[in-house]
């Protein structure tokens, strides 16, 4: 994600960073599949996450469009929210398939009109990963077709082949997806708070490196 956003914002030329950044969503999608799963208080978790994304937007619209408030594109914790909300769509309407597919279509059109980061693909994967379960060929399958099927459609909404090559990247976040061996990892209270915090804070890291004109292509 820091590759991402530096490649973005610090050295537009350098589409290596971008390639980087391209494995970090679906990770997070995968991730917030995990936590939905596991979490004891879902309220909580989407409570945070809405927070999170409304004090994160303003570094973000520093960030990418230099001034503090734009509608052009919402930062991807707002994505990330309405993945949590397809997962709770899905939890609720079990055995209910054809209002969840209604419901989670309906989310897909939201989060488009929206105009948050990656637009439906947030839910597709979430919802994906939230299927599959344990199962790592179905997961594997089903979200690589998901990867495949959003680089096909910004293939054909016309943007450059360069940046369609650059998110077919976003494949090789399958193989630590995969790899996962499914056990929670050491709690602390210091590394969640950091972990969290982690988006806003490096967003407004980078508006002032390039602020100051710190790194090369703008040092004049």
């Amino acid at each position: 994600m820091l590759a991402d956003h530096a490649g973005l914002a610090l050295f537009p030329s350098v589409r290596l960073f971008r390639c980087v950044g391209r494995v970090s969503f679906p990770i997070y999608c995968f991730l917030l599949a995990q936590g939905f799963a596991h979490t004891r208080d879902v309220r909580a978790y989407g409570r945070r996450l809405l927070l999170l994304a409304i004090f994160s937007e303003i570094p973000f619209d520093l960030l990418i469009f230099g001034r503090i408030a734009c509608g052009a594109e919402q930062n991807v914790l707002f994505s990330l929210l309405l993945g949590l909300m397809a997962l709770l769509a899905a939890q609720a309407l079990r055995g209910k398939p054809m209002q969840a597919v209604i419901v989670n279509l309906t989310l897909c059109m939201a989060a488009m009109a929206a105009r948050v980061s990656y637009g439906w693909l947030s839910i597709a994967l979430c919802l994906s990963a939230y299927y599959a379960g344990e199962r790592r060929l179905r997961l594997s399958l089903s979200m690589a077709g998901v990867l495949l099927l959003y680089t096909l459609s910004l293939a054909l909404s016309g943007v450059t082949i360069s940046w369609v090559l650059t998110s077919l990247c976003s494949l090789f976040a399958l193989l630590p997806i995969v790899l996962y061996n499914g056990r929670r990892g050491a709690r602390n209270p210091v590394f969640t708070f950091l972990f969290y915090a982690a988006y806003p804070l490096h967003l407004l890291a980078l508006v002032a490196i390039r602020a100051m004109r710190l790194v090369p292509p703008y040092f004049f």
